[in-house]
C-alpha cells in the first residue's frame, strides 16, 4: 500500500513522526506535507519525504492520512476529501492522543464508552481502572485520566492499612473503590452534606455529614480522626470550599501522607468563584505553594519559611488535580563531594 501523510495543526510534527514509525515497515510512504512550511525543519531525518500540500493532486497513493489532534481530525479529513475528491476509503485520520497512559484510536470513538472499551482491551489498565471499568459497583463519575494519577501517588499505601478521608461521596462508588484498592485494614471516612450518604456506611467505611467550608465541623473531624494518611478533596469544588479544606486539613495529614484536590478546572469558572487569574481562585491561591517550598532561599522579608515550607515535599500539578506530598523538611543542604572533599553548605538565615 502507498500512503501520504498530511500534518495539520498543533503537535502535527510529533503525530507525523509517530505515523512514519508505524507505517514505514508495512507501507510505502509517498510523501509528508504540512499546513505550515516552517514545520518541515523538525523532520530533517525524513527530508526525502517532504511535499507541499499543493503537490498532493499530483501524487499517486492508496490512502491519505491526516495527522492531527482528534479535535481537528474530522474537520480536516472532510476538507481533504472534498478538495481532492477522495472517498472515505481513500482518506482517513491518524490521531495520536492518549488518555492517561493509554493510546486511543480516536477514529473509532463516538462516545466515552468507545474510549473505555479501548482501554479495557489495551492490556495496560491499572487496578483502579479494572475496578472502575470491569467490576460491579456503585456509580462512579471521574475524568478518565484521574485513575492513572491516583495509582501513581497512592500505590505506595496499598496493603498498609492507611486512613483515607474523601470529601464528596456522590453515589458511593469511590468509597468502594478505595476499599478494594488499599486492602484489608484500610479505614475510609467519607464526608458529604447529603444525609443520604449514610447508606454507604459498611465495614471499614464511615460517613460524616457536614460542610467542608465549615471550619468548626472540620476541626471536629480532626479531633475524631487523629490520623489521616490521604485526603481527597472531591467536594463542592468552589474556591472557598477548597481553600478552607486545605487550610484546616493539610496540617492534620500525617507526615508521609498525601493531599489530593481534584476538579481544579472550576478555578476557571465564574459560577464557582473562579476565573482566569482570579485572585480568589484555588489555582491562584495554590501558586503561593511554589514560593513556600523555595522560601529558604528568599532574601526578601515578605517571603520567609513557614509551616508549609517545612512540610511540603512535592507539588504535582496535573490537568484538574494538585497532589501535595507531605514530609518533614529541613533546611536544604548542598554538598561538595569527590577528590577527598566532603564539605556541606546549609542554607541559613
Amino acid at each position: 500500500m502507498h500512503i501520504v501523510l498530511v500534518g495539520v495543526g498543533e503537535d502535527s510534527v510529533d503525530i507525523v513522526e509517530d505515523a512514519i514509525r508505524e507505517w514505514r515497515e508495512k507501507a510505502v510512504i509517498e510523501g509528508v506535507a504540512f499546513d505550515e512550511d516552517e514545520l518541515y525543519y523538525r523532520l530533517s531525518d525524513w527530508s526525502y519525504l517532504h511535499r507541499r500540500i499543493e503537490d498532493l493532486p499530483n501524487l499517486t497513493f492508496d490512502r491519505l492520512y491526516v495527522c492531527a489532534n482528534h479535535d481537528l481530525s474530522n474537520e480536516a479529513v472532510s476538507l481533504f476529501r472534498q478538495k481532492l475528491g477522495l472517498s472515505r476509503e481513500q482518506c482517513d485520520s491518524y490521531v495520536k492522543s492518549n488518555v492517561g497512559p493509554h493510546s486511543i484510536d480516536w477514529t473509532k470513538v463516538e462516545t466515552e464508552g468507545d474510549v473505555i472499551d479501548q482501554i479495557v482491551r489495551s492490556g495496560t489498565m491499572n487496578d483502579l481502572e479494572r475496578f472502575a471499568y470491569c467490576d460491579s459497583h456503585r456509580l462512579l463519575f471521574k475524568w478518565l485520566h484521574y485513575y492513572e494519577i491516583y495509582d501513581r501517588h497512592f500505590s505506595k499505601y496499598r496493603n498498609k492499612a492507611p486512613v483515607i478521608m474523601e470529601i464528596g461521596v456522590y453515589k458511593g462508588g469511590s468509597l468502594e473503590m478505595w476499599k478494594e484498592y488499599f486492602g484489608e485494614g484500610t479505614r475510609i471516612i467519607g464526608i458529604d452534606i447529603d444525609e443520604h450518604a449514610r447508606e454507604f456506611e459498611e465495614e471499614q467505611i464511615s460517613i460524616e455529614i457536614g460542610s467542608q467550608e465549615d471550619r468548626e465541623f472540620l476541626r471536629r473531624m480532626k479531633e475524631k480522626y487523629p490520623r489521616i494518611d490521604i485526603l481527597i478533596d472531591d467536594g463542592g469544588h468552589t474556591m472557598n470550599q477548597q481553600i478552607v479544606t486545605f487550610e484546616e486539613m493539610f496540617p492534620h495529614i500525617a507526615y508521609g501522607g498525601t493531599y489530593l484536590c481534584e476538579d481544579l478546572h472550576t478555578s476557571y469558572w465564574k459560577e464557582f468563584g473562579g476565573g482566569y487569574q482570579c485572585p480568589d481562585s484555588y489555582i491562584e491561591y495554590s501558586k503561593n505553594f511554589i514560593d513556600y517550598i523555595h522560601a529558604w532561599y528568599s532574601q526578601e522579608a515578605e517571603l520567609q519559611e513557614n509551616r508549609y515550607s517545612r512540610s511540603m515535599h512535592g507539588l504535582h500539578y496535573y490537568d484538574s488535580i494538585l497532589v501535595i506530598e507531605k514530609e518533614r523538611i529541613a533546611n536544604p543542604i548542598a554538598a561538595r563531594v569527590g577528590e577527598g572533599i566532603k564539605r556541606m553548605v546549609r542554607v541559613r538565615r
